[in-house]
């Protein structure tokens, strides 16, 4: 081990600066012990140092890695107190590759701010049958933030006018929560959901408090996706989770391969995009389920939460009060007992269970749920058993995930959402069959052929007593290309109860042609179904403006024993927003849609307007400089200020802010082209640039 020292060693009450292999790591307060800075496994373990390493690492007595342990595994340093500056140099294959610069003393709660995000959507229909009411409705969706250091408050509501002129407005969340580094956690008060980690998830209004385990570094966290592709240029990567985008990146021509996702849900397919320089796209789909109930050795996870079930919007069910705890511990080495305890008014649940990570083998857990409720006057019990599979296969680059669930004969098992939709169910004379059910299975399968073609698997049943309650649903896709063509073909097969199944098969047949410096998409297009009519079209869908901003989109559909259809939609994507236009036509059907969305921004200085803001954002500035682009955000240029909103980082990590040099000025050139940042979750962040300058002609 290298180590440089002076007389003097910092202060513990003085941070230290840290550079890791050339990274800057934050500034920190390290302790300071005989004139040696105490490097404890925490430490490292946050700084991605793999766990086979630590593992064989020795430390002092005051829980400090030690001199000789680090000259065995080559890990130095070199300490300057005069300057509060350590640096270190480690080997790579010592890192989890998945680390992505977390670092706690980085985390920035951004600035203090209010913004809106706004929708606006109108439609207008021709009545096509005597019962339809023709004419034109709207809906106004506003979500509400206000972000005053660490706390974060939220609103969203709905104002809507119907075709019939009856109008009215509603609120659907609001919320006021924080994240609680220290304990990396997050306390939530008002509106929320509860984890389907044990127990259903649902909506829930009080409070909660809940460990986050995106602030988690990587080595603490279970198995996160290993995403692959193929750009064409320089292009745009988007992930979206159940239909929101929770992560976006811009890579350079050719194989990419990100590592450091981790998607916020534990549940719910990813949808990637890829969208290229010309503002060509395409999309597929990416099953995804990962055993969120495991975690690390000596670590645990876990989840308060008190208030009443809050159901949907006009949904008339009952607002029971609740509490429910649960538990996750890694009790040994790469096994994990858990636990958890629901109760409300009239029901109490439990569950119970363990799981491991196999290694090789994947990660496996099983557990036993039990309710015990009473409802009109009567007691019920009942049990449910679950067995849950993941495994990556790294070098076929094969995903697999598996679950099963099963019932006892007699057992009148039901979750605390499902006994309250039965009270409704019971309220008009009716019943449900959900104690007749006795397996329920899913299977998803994910297989990346190479950088650009995949195949995808999803099957789930419901086996019932009951022949009405019975349910089989199977989806395969297949996304490949050869040369320049695309190719997709999806299918499915649904069958419920003793109902005739039904089966559908797409395919889409896409080839780009140049016009220009533009790409345009011709698409062949058919669906075949065996319950409807079938419909083959061609599609034809690209961009438009030097900077691929106008989007265009014309499918001209021919529906076999049924109308044609023309349906149009041409999209414009400007720096303070976006806006939408659509039509239909087919037969007396005349349906035309226009939709606007943005955000506005409040903050010390003035506002600034921006497209739709994720969770966690980020205002750029480079003062009196219009025009600048940034990759972080696709068709936007900052305005004559200087402003440009980034709609989307990912929260605990790092996120770099890069100026598009190719939009800058001839002679034009900046010092500094980028800057970090590492957000905490609901945090707007300012980063400001400096202004460019004009380069020396020689």
């Amino acid at each position: 081990m290298a180590l440089l020292l002076t007389a003097s060693a910092a202060s513990a009450q003085e941070k230290t600066w840290v550079i890791l292999n050339n990274a800057y790591k934050g500034s920190i307060f390290l302790d300071i012990h005989a004139d040696r800075p105490c490097l404890t496994r925490p430490l490292l373990e946050e700084w991605g140092v793999k766990t086979f390493v630590l593992d064989k690492l020795h430390w002092d007595a005051s829980a400090c890695l030690t001199s000789d342990s680090a000259t065995r595994f080559d890990l130095q340093f070199w300490y300057r107190p005069d300057a509060n500056l350590l640096t270190l140099l480690f080997p790579e294959e010592a890192f989890n590759p998945q680390q992505n610069g977390i670092s706690t003393s980085r985390w920035d709660d951004g600035m203090n701010a209010l913004f809106v995000n706004y929708r606006l959507d109108v439609n207008n229909q021709r009545a096509r049958y005597r019962w339809d009411t023709p004419g034109t409705d709207a809906t106004l969706v506003l979500e509400n933030g206000l972000n005053v250091g660490p706390w974060r408050v939220r609103y969203q509501n709905t104002f809507w006018r119907e075709a019939d002129r009856q109008y009215g407005s509603y609120s659907n969340s609001a919320s006021v929560w924080r994240s609680i580094t220290s304990m990396r956690s997050r306390l939530n008060l008002g509106d929320g959901y509860t984890s389907s980690n044990l127990f259903d998830s649902m909506s829930y209004r009080g409070i909660s408090l809940a460990s986050d385990e995106a602030m988690f570094p990587d080595s603490w966290r279970p198995y996160s996706p290993l995403i692959n592709g193929y750009a064409r240029s320089e292009a745009e990567i988007t992930l979206r989770q159940n239909g929101e985008r929770v992560y976006r990146i811009h890579v350079p021509p050719g194989p990419f391969v990100i590592r450091d996702f981790y998607p916020p849900d534990s549940q719910g397919n990813l949808e990637l995009t890829i969208q290229e320089s010309d503002g060509s796209e395409r999309t597929r789909s990416i099953p995804y389920s990962i055993m969120p109930n495991l975690v690390q050795h000596k670590m645990f996870s876990y989840e308060l939460v008190a208030g009443r079930y809050k159901p949907y919007h006009s949904v008339d069910l009952d607002k029971d009060r609740f509490w429910q705890s649960t538990l996750s511990w890694g009790v040994a080495p790469h096994t994990t007992v858990f636990g958890g305890v629901q109760q409300g008014e009239n029901y109490a649940s439990h569950v119970a269970g363990v799981g491991g990570n196999m290694g090789k083998w994947g990660a496996l857990s099983a557990d036993v749920r039990s309710a015990r409720y009473r409802q009109q006057g009567k007691m019920f019990s009942g049990s449910a058993g679950r067995l849950r599979y993941a495994k990556t296969f790294i070098q076929t680059e094969t995903s697999l995930n598996a679950q099963l669930q099963w019932y006892p004969r007699g057992s009148q098992y039901r979750s605390l959402e499902e006994r309250l939709n039965r009270a409704s169910m019971l309220a008009w004379g009716w019943d449900d069959d959900t104690t007749q059910r006795t397996r329920e299975g899913l299977v998803e399968l994910t297989q990346n052929f190479d950088e650009n073609s995949s195949l995808s698997l999803s099957w789930r049943w419901l086996k019932s007593r009951s022949r009405e309650a019975g349910s089989n649903s199977l989806t395969l896709s297949l996304d490949a290309s050869w040369q320049e063509v695309d190719l997709s073909l999806y299918g499915s097969y649904d069958r419920y109860a003793d109902y005739a199944p039904e089966s559908t098969l797409g395919i889409n047949i896409s080839i780009p042609f140049s016009v220009g410096s533009h790409f345009t998409n011709v698409a062949l297009v058919s669906d075949l179904a065996s319950r409807d009519k079938n419909t083959h079209g061609i599609n034809v869908s690209g961009s438009a403006l030097d900077d691929y901003s106008l989007r265009y989109d014309v499918t001209a559909e021919h529906s076999e024993h049924g109308n044609d259809a023309l349906k149009s939609s041409i999209g414009y994507q400007y720096n303070s927003g976006e806006m939408n236009v659509s039509m239909t036509r087919s037969g007396t059907q005349r349906d035309y849609h226009g939709d606007v969305s943005g955000s506005v921004l409040l903050y010390q200085e003035g506002v600034a307007f921006g497209q739709t803001l994720g969770s966690t954002a980020a205002l750029v500035q480079v003062p009196g400089s219009a025009g600048i682009g940034f990759y972080n955000q696709f068709g936007s240029t900052t305005n004559a200020k200087g402003d440009l909103m980034v709609s989307y980082l990912t929260p605990w990590r790092v996120n770099r802010i890069t100026v598009d040099s190719f939009s800058l000025p001839e002679g034009i050139a900046m010092d500094v082209n980028e800057l970090e940042t590492v957000p905490t979750d609901g945090a707007i962040v300012n980063l400001r640039f400096l202004k460019p300058e004009k380069t020396e002609v020689r």
